[in-house]
């Protein structure tokens, strides 16, 4: 049993660097510029020591660089890893507004954005005819 165990903490504890990932693209995106651990805590609704310790740990698997007070900056496989996960939520967004006829703004997103393959992402984005932005008008990035 422990080994399940073991794997549900693994996969939960990506699932978090995927959600630091994408809050710093996102704030990116934004045009914030130093991105600092207060702007991912608040945009991720976490205490801000809880950012700082993830971010130290993130840094030290080389997915960003994270200066303090120079601010946090994507490497370039997390910059991968982000853009692959914001693709997702666009094209779960879409997939849901266009096809599936649900809300698109619902936490199934959220959650479904972090299980897409790169082979279901290009199934859906040739379901969806080749979008090039999401239903908030942002780009979909090609990976």
């Amino acid at each position: 049993m422990p080994v399940i165990e073991e794997k549900i903490i693994l996969e939960k504890s990506h699932e978090n660097e995927e959600m630091y990932l994408k809050a710093i693209w996102l704030l990116e995106e934004a045009g914030v510029k130093p991105i600092h651990a207060s702007d991912a805590a608040r945009l991720l609704k976490i205490s801000l020591p809880s950012a700082t310790e993830m971010l130290g740990r993130m840094e030290a698997k080389k997915l960003v660089s994270y200066g303090g007070r120079e601010g946090i900056t994507l490497m370039p496989a997390g910059r991968k890893t982000a853009e692959k996960i914001v693709r997702n939520l666009r094209l779960t967004e879409l997939l849901f507004r266009d096809v599936l006829k649900i809300d698109y703004r619902s936490d199934s997103v959220c959650r479904l954005e972090h299980a897409i393959t790169d082979e279901v992402a290009e199934a859906i984005r040739k379901l969806l005819g080749n979008p090039r932005e999401c239903p908030h008008g942002k780009i979909i990035p090609r990976v």
